[in-house]
């Protein structure tokens, strides 16, 4: 893990002082707390500190508060990603029967992440396959943490456009065939925190 990502939590914002008085005093000590708890979408999806709160997070809600907190102490150069990758078993373990069943081998997937001096982060701690979602990247997009929600819907839902126009498929059932993919991860127990890495380890949410 980088040693950039070893900074203090020194300035003042109301994040910041949240985070401090929960007990963080560094960054990589939050994040990899952030990577601990269980993979589960916050029940308060405006609130940055949600996950903390919950003691849940997806991708998303994860890596927004971790970025926004990097920037509330002047680290802009930590940047918020959002990377679409072609989804499948080899990287998604757990997708790949329904994706088989439906006759496709992967499928448009958008993940959330930091990045650092070309470096990707991912402190989501899900389960990781084969290879990684990064060496199946379509297109990655820096992201403001505030307009995360809808920025990454609307990137996800072109992408996933594109690729149901190419493959014969209506939108409908092509995000239909996603949120499946989805549910058997859930199923399967693929979403349980592991330990920690650099490689991302999708999904989405």
């Amino acid at each position: 893990m980088s040693s950039e990502l070893d900074f203090k939590l020194n300035k003042h914002g109301p994040l910041v002082e949240e985070v401090r008085r929960l007990g963080f005093h560094r960054f990589l000590a939050l994040a990899e707390h952030v990577r601990q708890l269980p993979y589960g979408r916050p029940s308060d999806c405006e609130d940055f500190l949600a996950i903390l709160k919950e003691k849940r997070g997806t991708c998303s809600s994860k890596h927004r508060l971790l970025a926004a907190v990097a920037h509330e102490c002047g680290k802009s150069d930590v940047e918020l990603v959002v990377g679409l990758y072609a989804m499948s078993e080899q990287n998604t373990p757990g997708v790949g029967v329904t994706l088989n069943r439906a006759g496709f081998d992967s499928i448009p997937e958008a993940h959330c992440y930091l990045r650092l001096a070309k470096q990707r982060y991912d402190f989501t701690g899900l389960r990781s396959g084969s290879t990684s979602p990064f060496s199946a990247l379509l297109s990655e997009h820096v992201i403001c943490p505030k307009r995360l929600t809808e920025e990454k819907k609307t990137l996800h839902h072109q992408a996933v456009a594109s690729w149901a126009k190419q493959s014969a498929l209506s939108f409908d059932d092509a995000w239909a065939l996603r949120e499946a993919c989805i549910q058997a991860l859930a199923s399967n127990d693929a979403l349980k925190p592991t330990g920690p890495s650099a490689g991302a380890s999708g999904p989405s949410a």
